[in-house]
């Protein structure tokens, strides 16, 4: 992989760590939804399968958890045997009937000891209670699941009570399960527990969602049950706790140890309870009267504000533009390491994934990820956390706002073509669910085979852009005013897609079933094809739609369409509506247009197959008002700039765009004649220079190595030589120098000056470069550096330096090295990453049969012995099935 496929797969990397999950692989069934009343049909037979029809299969309905307690309040006192990796507990809940009278109770309590179960009476009394702790079969194996409960008497909806629990919670003990978005679901994590591994920290945390909070503490885990809560945790005082709600006290104790009380006193889904224990350092702010904390590890102290970028100011910005203050005590984030999730939005206490922190020079090139997702979990707070889905079907009241708000964060703070930026992602994201992978259902989805399926690209994706399309038909002031009325009417509550509806047509006095019927409750988009033409003789423009979906899918979407008309002399917008399979509209027009923009805000979440000409594609650049018109001119013109001076005009323009993205898709696509284009030259060398946004610096020094003269190497020398701050652009710059000059021993000159820079793009990139050479010097920056690698740059690492001792042809020296690898890759121990034992034994593995002397047969003996004994004792199944591809002698 060359170097510039490696700057690419590290903004990949990073690309993927938020909480977006991969398609599920199914077809679903298909579910109606009208008004107030649930419909849900299926065919009796499957018409691909022989069955007896006369027996009726009922179609799946996941409906909301019945309940029949309400959890009031949850009394927590947690302590930790690290060394055993258990949680010892004591729980005390409160509730009461949640109407009917009852004597039973039934709690979420997975795979606990029980020590034991009583009632708490008034006077502080414990009085043991019968309960069968039943189990379930997962994963083939009886887990302990439910605690049920017969209470002392028959207690009425006005009659409190308390249930008293000791037990001890054994989350690794469980089977694990997990989906693509969360990929573990045992509740509670222990990480480097001993404390042997020297590269990463002691820390304990939670992960709750969707339903793994009762892995550490009996609950009534479904999303429509919420209570307050205190805890109660002890740990050694070394240790940082951090928990919901605010920090009441905390108490050394004479072993050693510190409890630490925190308070969450309003009520939120036991799913989102959360801890988080270990060694950190705290920055503080405040907004608003309210304690801000940004967490991180120590070393991260002095960029902790800028990882969790404009905290204050997006806290204004959302309580404002919904109507709503931020209704929480304080807002703590901590990031942890090896999360099984891309961050969740615990109540007062969001968690985030390692790949958050970074330093201030990585957060120019990332930055835009991190305040993504800052500004996602945010309005968590808000729609998840004040106002909750009341089963998993209607996640998406949580996850599509959350998503929805990236859009509007950076709308308000950097224009509406980020904004856009962001929302045409998103809307790829979702069609490579829908068409590509083939699965689509109904954004509120009765019908999924596992709750974890719902964390799709429906859910985030798909949502979100359904909220921006129902935000522009209604209007700005009407959608916030309805959200407004939403929350207030909802809040601590939880809630369907239909409270949501209804607090549209409060505000709209619209009847929006159309809407919410063909975009929440109908699986599926519009399809569109699009032609247009001017009529000369009745001086019309014509333009035809076609819904391609209605045809096979026997589905019309009612479509409300802008379309705007530019000409020499004008631009003219028309407002149409489309709920026919097919319809043709016609506009008068005196001149005919240059660019006829259908959809022309790019509103509609939908497939366009609109074929435009060369003039065509030029105009739609030269008048397109948003992002997604200017980037798919330039992308569409880009085979056709040679022999047509207007398309060289449209990318040379681009250069300067306002965005950043369009100056980026202009310098990678504009082809540039190095004696015809002095000028477009002198405008790149100025990007590479000094254009503020690193990928747009970039791009242009990418290009500037492609034109193989020697003459415009000072630009990356000088990147170099000043230590230009943003990693990608060293990266690109290094790249450039090494097409330029085409010395290997500039190359490793200059790769030598940037050996500790602190990125991944940049190691492999240098490690790349030694591995051409055959300095046995270049050994000490592999023998330093490999652990800084993880993933799929390990393995690549260790693969570039077996290269280098290929060439050195050193039987010694590459002997010394080969009992190294051997140490790694036999060390099963948690501190060494699976991907460094990986790359470690490939490495052995790739030397085999390299050897330069008489030593050959000694030395292909010996790897052949190491390479069965790394075979023999390897513990980790993937790896046992990639050693066994191995082609060795017997």
């Amino acid at each position: 992989m060359n170097w510039k496929s490696w700057t690419y797969l590290s903004l990949i990397t990073l690309s993927f760590s938020a909480c977006y999950p991969k398609a599920a692989l199914y077809k679903p069934a298909i579910e109606e939804r009208m008004l107030d009343t649930v419909s849900v049909t299926a065919d009796r037979v499957d018409p691909n399968e022989t069955k007896d029809t006369s027996i009726y299969e009922p179609p799946i309905y996941r409906s909301s958890y019945k309940r029949t307690n309400d959890l009031l309040h949850t009394k927590l006192d947690v302590r930790f045997d690290w060394s055993k990796q258990y949680l010892i507990g004591k729980a005390t809940l409160t509730l009461k009937p949640l109407f009917y009278t009852t004597d039973k109770l039934r709690l979420d309590a997975k795979g606990f000891d029980l020590k034991k179960v009583a009632l708490l009476d008034a006077e502080g009394k414990l009085k043991p209670l019968k309960h069968v702790y039943r189990t379930k079969l997962v994963q083939e194996k009886e887990v302990p699941y439910e605690i049920h409960i017969q209470l002392d008497k028959k207690y009425t909806a006005k009659e409190e009570y308390k249930i008293y629990i000791e037990y001890v919670a054994k989350p690794n003990e469980l089977p694990l399960g997990g989906s693509n978005a969360i990929t573990a679901d045992k509740g509670l994590y222990f990480i480097n527990p001993l404390g042997d591994d020297p590269y990463k920290p002691q820390q304990i945390w939670t992960q709750g969602e969707t339903e793994s909070s009762s892995c550490w503490f009996p609950t009534i885990d479904r999303p429509n049950e919420r209570c307050t809560q205190e805890i109660a945790i002890t740990v050694k005082d070394k240790f940082r706790t951090l928990s919901n709600g605010v920090l009441e006290k905390s108490q050394k104790n004479t072993d050693g140890s510190r409890t630490d009380y925190w308070l969450m006193d309003k009520p939120h889904t036991p799913y989102l309870f959360m801890m988080a224990i270990g060694e950190f350092a705290t920055v503080k702010d405040s907004w608003n009267g309210i304690e801000l904390e940004y967490i991180v590890e120590k070393e991260f102290e002095k960029d902790a504000k800028a990882i969790y970028p404009y905290t204050p100011e997006m806290l204004t910005f959302f309580s404002e533009k919904l109507g709503y203050k931020y209704p929480w005590q304080k807002y703590s984030q901590v990031i942890v390491r090896d999360y099984v999730s891309g961050a969740m939005e615990n109540t007062t206490g969001v968690i985030f994934g390692e790949f958050m922190q970074m330093d201030s020079r990585a957060l120019l090139d990332n930055g835009d990820l991190n305040e993504a997702i800052v500004a996602h979990e945010m309005m968590h707070h808000w729609f998840g956390d004040l106002v909750t889905c009341e089963s998993w079907s209607n996640l998406p009241l949580n996850e599509s706002f959350a998503n929805y708000s990236e859009y509007l964060w950076f709308e308000h703070k950097h224009g509406k073509d980020a904004a856009d930026y962001i929302r045409k992602n998103e809307m790829s994201g979702y069609i490579t669910q829908a068409v590509l992978y083939g699965d689509q259902h109904p954004l509120i989805h009765f019908q999924y085979d596992d709750k974890e399926d719902m964390f799709d690209q429906h859910s985030y994706n798909k949502g979100g852009t359904i909220l921006h399309m129902l935000r522009n038909h209604i209007g700005d002031e009407a959608f916030f005013e309805a959200l407004k009325v939403y929350l207030k009417e909802h809040e601590y509550t939880a809630v369907e897609a239909h409270d949501l509806r209804l607090a549209f047509e409060k505000v709209t006095g619209e009847d929006l079933n159309w809407f919410f019927n063909q975009w929440f409750f109908r699986a599926g988009h519009p399809d569109l094809t699009i032609r247009t033409s001017y009529d000369k003789n009745k001086q019309e423009v014509v333009v035809n739609i076609i819904q391609e979906q209605a045809k096979d899918k026997n589905t019309t979407f009612i479509l409300p369409i802008d379309i705007d008309i530019h000409t020499s002399s004008k631009a003219q917008r028309e407002r149409v509506w489309m709920d026919q399979p097919k319809q043709t509209f016609r506009f008068k027009s005196e001149l005919p247009p240059s660019w006829i923009a259908v959809d022309a805000d790019r509103i509609l979440l939908a497939e366009r197959n609109y074929e435009l000409n060369k003039d065509e594609r030029v105009s739609q650049y030269l008048y397109g008002t948003n992002y997604m018109d200017r980037s798919e001119a330039l992308k569409g013109l880009q085979y056709q700039q040679k022999g047509n001076p207007e398309v060289k005009k449209v990318f040379t323009k681009a250069l300067k765009d306002p965005f950043w993205n369009i100056r980026v898709i202009a310098v990678d696509n504009i082809m540039v004649d190095e004696e015809a284009d002095i000028a477009i030259i002198r405008i790149i060398k100025d990007l590479a220079k000094n254009d503020p946004r690193a990928h747009v610096r970039a791009a242009a020094m990418d290009k500037l190595g492609m034109l193989n003269d020697p003459k415009y190497m000072e630009i990356p020398k000088i990147a170099i030589g000043k230590k230009e701050p943003s990693y990608l652009v060293l990266a690109s710059a290094l790249g450039a120098l090494i097409s330029l000059d085409k010395s290997l021993a500039t190359a490793q000159q200059y790769a030598k000056t940037l050996e500790n820079e602190n990125s991944t793009t940049l190691r492999m990139l240098i490690a790349d470069i030694y591995s051409q050479g055959a300095d046995k010097s270049f050994a000490s920056f592999f023998d330093t550096q490999w652990k800084k690698t993880d993933n799929y740059a390990s393995f690549r690492f260790f693969k570039l330096y077996s290269n280098l001792l290929i060439n050195i042809q050193d039987d010694k020296f590459t002997m010394e090295k080969l009992e190294a690898f051997k140490a790694i890759a036999l060390d099963n121990q948690p501190k060494t990453l699976t991907w460094w034992r990986y790359g470690a034994s490939n490495a052995i593995y790739l030397l085999y049969k390299h050897s330069f002397d008489q030593n050959k047969k000694a030395m292909e003996e010996w790897t052949v012995n190491t390479l069965k004994e790394i075979r023999s004792t390897e513990t980790d199944p993937d790896l046992q099935k990639l050693y066994k591809k191995w082609k060795l002698p017997k």
